[in-house]
């Protein structure tokens, strides 16, 4: 009978734990982010600049420890999309990128559901100038003609789990018209 109780509140406990475990992740406070027909959110305190062309837009997200460190330590983000993906030459940087990413440590390179498309998802962790491990992702794909490229990037030791939490954000809210 002890057995048969304290089985029952093992399991009880472990349920709890596991739930815990689930719903532990903070909400991070968001703002939304949208031009040239791409939108997604970003952490609000972080900041957003962008640049458009005729056939290119650029967008630089970066955190607020980046910003306060004059770009020694912390996240950025850079999102590309380049009309007529077919004329342009962007798959050298998808190659060179693919090549440094080779050379670090936890390569992966897999496939993503983003923005309704299939996309190559490729990351690594690399020591930076500084011999800080820095964690650097890149995420492209092509939809209507359209060349779209994410990058991530932590550096200066900045804490890559928590990085890697604020580029999700992005990632999973990244829409485009």
């Amino acid at each position: 009978m002890k057995i048969k109780k304290y089985g029952i509140l093992l399991a009880v406990l472990l349920l709890a734990v596991m739930v815990s475990g689930c719903t532990s992740n903070q909400s991070i406070p968001t703002k939304n982010f949208s031009i040239s027909g791409m939108s997604f959110m970003y952490p609000e305190s972080w900041n957003v600049t962008s640049q458009e062309s005729s056939n290119a837009t650029l967008v630089m997200i970066k955190s607020e420890e980046l910003l306060s460190s004059n770009g020694e330590k912390g996240n950025v983000v850079l999102i590309l999309k380049v009309s007529n993906a077919s004329k342009s030459n962007m798959t050298q940087t998808r190659d060179e990128f693919a090549t440094q990413a080779l050379s670090g440590k936890n390569f992966t390179n897999t496939t993503i559901n983003i923005a309704g498309s299939n996309a190559s998802d490729m990351s690594y962790i690399e020591n930076d100038t500084q011999k800080n491990a820095s964690y650097a992702r890149l995420i492209d794909f092509t939809k209507n003609d359209t060349l779209y490229i994410l990058m991530f990037a932590t550096v200066g030791g900045s804490d890559m789990d928590a990085a890697k939490q604020y580029f999700d954000v992005i990632v999973k809210s990244f829409k485009v018209s």
